[in-house]
């Protein structure tokens, strides 16, 4: 096919392309952002990320504009298509730069998504990266939503030059999505195949990329059928993740068909025991010492008090952000979000009100004091939270753990393997084999507009919770 320049669609022509994700500014603050408020992100198959020539990264949407602080820590050159709506005030402007859509929802000129189509396509026709979220917006639940047409669109025009071009889905998972300190996992999928048929006639084309885009999409997502089940395998993965090296998406992946029946039933032995008990939990499940309690209390008194001093010194910051998470989130989804935009920038101030302080005293000990408390703060924060739950219910259950544990080595063996073949997924499909309608062999987890302890990971065991509340783990 003979190549031509990618299509400038009707009725506009840039003169100048405002591609800014490469503007230092939103790259440090996104940085700092996600090194403030994660305590470690990975990423999985990082070799499949192109190093150069026109990319189309295809990004699931979970977890509020936060995505997009992640994906662009990965992604520096990229370049995102966003919302009108992030940056209709300055706070909105300082933190998000993109190519700017109208959504139906939204508010946007008459043209708005015209000139955002032509900037995509001068950015991919300059051999740039260009970041599309096909769902529109985020959600937490199940299942992704409908993907829009647009990413699919701009794929097609494309292609119509016959310029080469790489087309890289990517997932995004959060053990907690609106817990401060939590991790993350980037997962990024195999290429979507753009060899098209010559026959197919436009129309067909569009439904072709549209059909590989989705199956793409699900390969580096879980979907599940409901949110019940959805909460069942974030705690069991909660579980199989805990003091190991083993990824948090890919036992979600394993389980997304199904629940092993073992798992299932050691559950039902093991739930009544812990129904009959105070347990804390960490999101969701209760943890227990794998070694000796009297090891981790002695680590907890070592590093609590190093937390609990990070967070005295840091207090304003923490509290607005507390507040704003409280305040202003409609959803879940938008926890996160509420707590960066103000918390960030507080913390920002709150330091800089810091170095003002020592500078006009002249006590630049009490600066270097400040930073490493708020740096070990930091770093410990996740840990001690674990520690405190697994303390408390060693400490309080001790003749639980050994029937914890058992529990534990069930879910990790179980989880070992790639998920079962369809054969024996029709034979251990959940609920399926005890023959009985669906059961809720997992309480359901803490409201997210709720209190409540939670805590969680490292070396301890984590059974599920024992109290049926709704709502995402």
């Amino acid at each position: 096919m003979e190549r031509t320049r990618p299509a400038i669609l009707h009725g506009f022509t840039p003169d100048v392309i405002p591609f800014n994700m490469a503007n230092p500014w939103y790259r440090v603050l996104h940085r700092f952002c996600n090194g403030l408020y994660f305590s470690r992100i990975s990423v999985l198959w990082p070799e499949r990320l192109p190093r150069t020539g026109p990319t189309i990264y295809l990004g699931l949407h979970r977890n509020g504009a936060v995505d997009g602080f992640i994906y662009h820590a990965i992604l520096p050159r990229a370049n995102f298509m966003i919302s009108t709506q992030l940056r209709r005030n300055l706070i909105g402007r300082l933190f998000f730069t993109g190519i700017e859509v109208a959504r139906d929802r939204d508010e946007g000129e008459p043209g708005t998504n015209l000139e955002a189509l032509n900037q995509c396509m001068e950015l991919l026709r300059m051999g740039g990266e260009l970041v599309i979220f096909p769902e529109g917006t985020s959600t937490l639940g199940p299942r992704h939503l409908p993907f829009k047409s647009g990413a699919a669109r701009i794929l097609a025009n494309y292609l119509e030059s016959g310029s080469p071009i790489q087309v890289v889905p990517l997932g995004i998972t959060y053990e907690c999505p609106w817990a401060f300190r939590s991790r993350v996992e980037v997962v990024v999928g195999a290429p979507v195949a753009t060899d098209l048929s010559d026959a197919l006639h436009p129309l067909g084309r569009l439904k072709e990329l549209k059909r590989s885009i989705q199956s793409a999409l699900e390969s580096v997502g879980v979907n599940v059928e409901s949110e019940q089940y959805q909460q069942m395998i974030h705690r069991l993965a909660c579980v199989a993740t805990l003091g190991t090296k083993r990824s948090y998406f890919k036992t979600l992946k394993a389980l997304e068909r199904s629940i092993p029946e073992k798992i299932l039933l050691d559950w039902r032995a093991l739930r009544p025991e812990i129904e009959k008990r105070k347990l804390w939990h960490h999101q969701g499940v209760p943890l227990f010492p794998l070694g000796s309690v009297w090891w981790c209390l002695l680590a907890l008194g070592a590093t609590g008090p190093l937390v609990g001093l990070g967070a005295l010194l840091n207090l304003p910051p923490l509290l607005g952000a507390w507040w704003a998470g409280k305040k202003f989130p409609d959803g879940p989804n938008v926890i996160s979000l509420w707590r960066i935009l103000v918390g960030a920038p507080l913390f920002l101030l709150w330091m800089a009100a810091m170095a003002m302080i020592a500078i006009v005293s002249g006590g630049w000990l009490w600066v270097g004091f400040y930073a490493l408390a708020t740096f070990s703060g930091l770093k410990l924060y996740y840990r001690v939270k674990k520690l405190a739950v697994a303390v408390h219910n060693g400490l309080r259950y001790p003749e639980l753990r050994p029937q914890v544990l058992a529990f534990r080595e069930t879910v990790l063996r179980e989880t070992a393997h790639e998920p079962p073949s369809p054969a024996l997924r029709a034979r251990s499909k959940f609920g399926e084999a005890l023959h009985e309608p669906p059961p809720h062999p997992f309480p359901l987890p803490i409201p997210w507009g709720e209190g409540g302890r939670r805590s969680g990971e490292g070396r301890f065991m984590v059974p599920m919770s024992g109290k049926t509340k709704g709502g995402f783990p």
